[in-house]
């Protein structure tokens, strides 16, 4: 193991086991009395899942980006990647996919055998990979390293999801604590040296691993995680830029991918929401200089969406249609903020359709009643 991920091992485990096991709270939980009884359902551990599990990936992470790396925005595609990056991709992207719809699957049971089955699946799918150690490689390229990351912040996400939905029936095996332990670990030793000041391309990529390792921390009770995610939470706040006009901010390295910069704000937007929330909830302060940043880039983010030719920012380029699920950011920020003028504008200017992503586990609206609490009937 390299020096420098040993030294950040060290770090990690500072804290003794009995320290790390009271600390954490999960942001996610529903009402007394919804949460499904889990004396109503079998013994999920008896059953055996319709759906195979894919085959575990195992190999080097060696993905192609799908953008023209000789555009400094990175807004431009490429010549499309090779045929092994498309598969190690689709293997990737399908399990992270699948976890999200088990927990959206016990979601919508009806019966007590199909929530059992929901939670099975889950169980089934997480030990094979944690098994076989999939995803560990060191052999990665940028892109791979991101897709780690990004399945990790899925399966946290779905797991974290389906622990609240089944009022914590489903419990990680040793096996699976240990794999999501080891993720965690190379996302950090994977992004960790980009916080420093010195590294000026900190953007969207740190905040998904920020929610990643957060996500992570709530499910093996390792504060530290969390801890982890606040630096990279306070170093984004540091990057909020605010407008002439004082009543918008953006992110300018986000706004650095021109005719995808509404897209990416959006995109952004999502793990810092959850991440800021996170924080909260579990007594790590956000102060009122960053919530009000946060407001104030919900802003830029609506407004790039509903009215962007009234933003200097991005007039000088056309912006692409930012797809609904990457608004799902909507959702916990109204959730905390239910009055916020613009947000519940794009809100409802979406219909509420923007629930539903993956990649932070799928429908979370369950976890947020209030935001349709307060929609006009």
């Amino acid at each position: 193991m390299p020096v420098r991920a040993c030294l950040l091992l060290a770090l990690l485990l500072a804290l003794p086991v009995g320290a790390q096991a009271s600390a954490i709270r999960s942001i996610w939980s529903l009402p007394a009395g919804v949460a499904r009884q889990a004396t109503a359902a079998p013994d999920y551990r008896t059953l055996k899942c319709p759906k195979d599990v894919i085959e575990p990936y195992t190999g080097a992470l060696l993905l192609d980006s799908k953008y023209d790396q000789n555009d400094p925005s990175k807004s431009t595609l490429g010549k499309g990647p090779s045929k092994q990056s498309e598969q190690i991709h689709e293997t990737v992207n399908t399990y992270g996919k699948r976890l999200s719809l088990f927990a959206d699957y016990y979601a919508e049971a009806k019966e007590p055998e199909q929530a059992a089955m929901a939670l099975a699946c889950m169980d089934q799918w997480l030990q094979a990979w944690a098994v076989a150690g999939a995803l560990e490689s060191r052999e990665a390229t940028k892109t791979g390293l991101a897709m780690r990351k990004w399945t990790l912040a899925a399966i946290a996400s779905s797991v974290l999801k389906l622990q609240a939905l089944s009022s914590q029936q489903f419990q990680l095996s040793d096996a699976q604590r240990k794999w999501l332990e080891r993720l965690a670990n190379l996302v950090l030793e994977d992004y960790d040296q980009r916080l420093a000041p010195s590294f000026v391309y900190f953007n969207n990529h740190d905040y998904w691993a920020a929610w990643a390792i957060g996500a992570t921390g709530m499910l093996l009770n390792n504060p530290n995680y969390l801890d982890w995610s606040g630096k990279v939470f306070r170093r984004a706040m540091q990057q909020i830029t605010l407008s002439a006009s004082g009543d918008y901010a953006y992110l300018p390295n986000e706004l650095a991918r021109g005719k995808l910069a509404a897209n990416y704000t959006h995109y952004a937007l999502v793990p810092l929401i959850l991440v800021a929330e996170t924080l909260r909830i579990n007594g790590n302060r956000v102060s009122p200089e960053d919530s009000l940043k946060l407001e104030l880039l919900a802003n830029f983010a609506v407004r790039s969406v509903l009215a962007p030719k009234d933003l200097p920012e991005l007039r000088r380029l056309r912006q692409e249609q930012v797809p609904a699920h990457k608004m799902a950011w909507l959702i916990p920020f109204l959730g905390a903020h239910p009055q916020h003028g613009l947000a519940r504008q794009l809100y409802l200017a979406e219909r509420g359709e923007v629930d539903g992503y993956r990649q932070i586990g799928g429908r979370l609206k369950a976890f947020y009643p209030i935001v349709d609490s307060h929609r006009p009937r």
